[in-house]
């Protein structure tokens, strides 16, 4: 096995992180994962009132438990509360996304990891630091496997969230080193998501799925299942077989003793994360000319958002939100892209949406990041306005973060709780100092 294989063999993950505790992480580590939990039950809340949440439900009503399905009276057991919670959170594509992994950290992760702990009676500091273990091994595993691989469309919020759900759940279950080396193997040969069902209800699905194979597969190892512990890099492992055969030792580089949940972005548009530095450049050109005198608006992005947010003429919500000239032109209408209601088929359909969406083009350009956009304006008088904007530079401020992320808690998670949502937010904020989860959950 080669120094880069090392990286990321089993051995040497749980060796960082098969016994840390919550003392163990930086002041700053704890309160980002604080961050992602509480941005979590906002996605999670708002996402239960959504077709895809129903219908997870009625599937698996006659399955009794005692783990919460988040925002309803419905118990279950805990593989089925982490499928629900994990389909149901990514639901609005509202969640967190990361400048590491490529894709969505906390939604396969956190409802793996909530459902044990619930099963458990974990503490509140035993489940932050579960959630911190998960992000930190799929961050990793992402970043070994590359670019490559999500870009021949494996979706990788699901393919490598099976591997942080698995890590986050065996951490909680306190798997020694061969244990948890069984669950990564397990968790290899169930790794699947394909982006050719982004823009359905299967996308978040994805996400349920590995929350729901990394808990079993944490579950069954603990039991004595076995697995190739290094069935992500081994010879016909996951990286040959859905990678480039190699793994990405520059990505690798300096990550031992760094933490990736620092590179966590959160979203203030209810859309694709790679649609957002596009609306933020229209929204600060919408003062420059006037909505009726736009004759032409072109987007340039890197190429690769073509295959994730490219849809030309989007017709459903859905569509919408991973439409470039779709939420370009919300945004230049004056649509409230922060609100998940804005991204339902009427308003989508809605003539005056419609007709701007015409008029907006998308171009590519290499030199630009997946993170930024450039939108152009042409109006009437063939006068040009330009705007760019790069959405994936992660926050300095956690506190002026905290602040905005309070705001999108109440009005996410107050269209599901109403006037609760205050006092879920203070129950959420005090999960370090709880004995047992359970009684920070008020369904």
């Amino acid at each position: 096995m080669s120094i880069s294989h090392q990286a990321v063999s089993h051995q040497r993950l749980w060796e960082r992180f098969g016994n840390l505790s919550y003392q163990d992480l930086p002041e700053d580590v704890g309160t980002l994962a604080g961050q992602c939990i509480l941005d979590w039950f906002a996605c999670a809340l708002a996402g239960s009132l959504e077709p895809l949440a129903e219908i997870l439900r009625a599937e698996f009503a006659d399955v009794r438990g005692s783990c919460t399905v988040v925002g309803t009276a419905m118990r279950t057991i805990p593989t089925v509360a982490a499928l629900i919670n994990g389909a149901t959170s990514h639901a609005l594509d509202f969640d967190d996304t990361s400048t590491v992994m490529g894709g969505h950290p906390t939604v396969p992760v956190f409802p793996a990891v909530l459902a044990l702990a619930e099963a458990r009676g974990a503490s509140g500091a035993e489940l932050i630091t579960a959630l911190v273990v998960g992000a930190e091994v799929e961050g990793r595993l992402g970043s070994a496997i590359g670019g490559k691989h999500y870009a021949r469309g494996w979706h990788v919020t699901s393919t490598m969230g099976v591997f942080g759900a698995a890590a986050g759940a065996a951490r909680l279950l306190g798997l020694n080193a061969e244990r948890f080396g069984h669950a990564m193997g397990l968790a290899a040969s169930q790794a699947s998501g394909l982006k050719a069902n982004f823009g359905t209800m299967t996308k978040p699905f994805h996400a349920g799925h590995a929350a729901e194979r990394g808990l079993l597969s944490a579950r069954l190892a603990a039991r004595g299942y076995t697995a190739n512990p290094e069935a992500f890099s081994a010879r016909q492992g996951l990286v040959e077989a859905a990678g480039t055969g190699t793994i990405d030792e520059e990505r690798l580089a300096g990550m031992n003793d760094g933490w990736i949940i620092r590179h966590t972005l959160f979203k203030y548009h209810a859309a694709c994360y790679l649609t957002h530095a596009a609306i933020e450049s229209a929204l600060r050109l919408r003062a420059s000319v006037a909505l009726e005198e736009v004759a032409a608006a072109t987007v340039t992005v890197h190429p690769s958002l073509l295959d994730v947010c490219g849809i030309p003429a989007p017709q459903t919500g859905l569509e919408a939100k991973f439409s470039l000239a779709g939420t370009t032109a919300m945004a230049l209408l004056g649509m409230d892209t922060a609100d998940p209601a804005t991204f339902v088929d009427a308003l989508v359909q809605g003539e005056a949406l419609q007709r701007l969406i015409r008029l907006v083009r998308v171009e590519t350009d290499r030199n630009l990041s997946q993170t930024q956009a450039v939108v152009e304006l042409e109006d009437r008088a063939q006068r040009s306005f330009r705007a760019e904007h790069d959405s994936g530079v992660p926050a300095s401020d956690l506190a002026a973060q905290g602040a905005r992320l309070h705001e999108k808690f109440l009005g996410v998670a107050g269209v599901a709780v109403g006037g609760d949502a205050a006092g879920l937010e203070q129950k959420l904020h005090a999960l370090p100092g709880v004995d047992d989860v359970r009684s920070a959950l008020p369904w």
